[in-house]
């Protein structure tokens, strides 16, 4: 356990552990309670939601616990979802351990509670509020690339996108998931910092190879500038081409 301890300092030096700055919204992040699970997540509403109109919807998957977490995610994503008009949920996961060695029996279970968590937690959130079913984003950070791609292309139907933020990933995933010509069609975008982890640059390169030699032509991948960053705004930049054209205008412009 000691060498992991001494691996938090190096690990927020060169990937930026502190929340960032994020500029103050006029709404908050709320802590929720899903009843199917009994599990929590963090939803941010913009202040000016309205029943009027549809929604797209942001499902956020945070990484390792103690360098990341649901709400972390949530405040990062606050500011570019009050800009943009989109809603943000970010549950809490079990299956997200970058860093100890897990079971593999026990984390598949785990993986597979996470998966119901999503499932459960977008059907709440689309009663309680407009969601917009063909505009739902599942994007990970860190080791959330794990559920990212095993909720994500397990179920291509419930999802619009997927962007893996500098993830984590692995054949033992890829090997849980039957590719369909349906989740061949899923957009699936990848993108990591040129001073990121070792490892990083190793998984997203494995998770570009796999998807690519599966099929999926729509998947992409990008080298950027900096190390282990979340950067919101840059997978909403990613997320906007394929997002409806009704979305694509700033909330409130002509």
């Amino acid at each position: 356990m000691r060498r992991y301890l001494l691996l938090i300092p190096l690990v927020c030096v060169v990937g930026g552990c502190p929340l960032p700055f994020h500029p103050p919204t006029p709404a908050a992040p709320k802590l929720r309670e899903e009843p199917k699970t009994g599990r929590s997540y963090w939803l941010y509403v913009p202040s000016y939601y309205s029943a009027d109109r549809e929604w797209p919807l942001v499902v956020t998957l945070h990484g390792t616990y103690g360098w990341d977490g649901p709400w972390r995610q949530a405040m990062e994503w606050k500011y570019v979802a009050e800009q943009h008009g989109l809603l943000v949920a970010a549950p809490l996961l079990r299956s997200v351990q970058g860093m100890l060695p897990t079971l593999d029996l026990l984390w598949f279970a785990d993986l597979a509670k996470d998966e119901q968590l999503v499932l459960a937690m977008i059907d709440e959130i689309s009663q309680k509020y407009r969601v917009d079913r063909e505009a739902i984003l599942l994007t990970g950070f860190s080791a959330g690339g794990y559920p990212l791609y095993y909720v994500g292309l397990r179920n291509p139907d419930r999802f619009h996108m997927l962007i893996a933020r500098a993830c984590n990933s692995g054949h033992k995933i890829f090997e849980r998931v039957k590719v369909t010509d349906q989740a061949r069609k899923l957009p699936v975008m990848i993108y990591w910092g040129r001073d990121d982890l070792g490892a990083i640059h190793k998984e997203s390169w494995l998770a570009f190879r796999w998807l690519r030699d599966n099929g999926f032509r729509r998947a992409e991948r990008h080298r950027v500038q900096g190390g282990h960053l979340r950067r919101p705004e840059l997978a909403y930049r990613y997320w906007k081409p394929y997002l409806p054209d009704k979305y694509r205008k700033k909330p409130g412009a002509d």
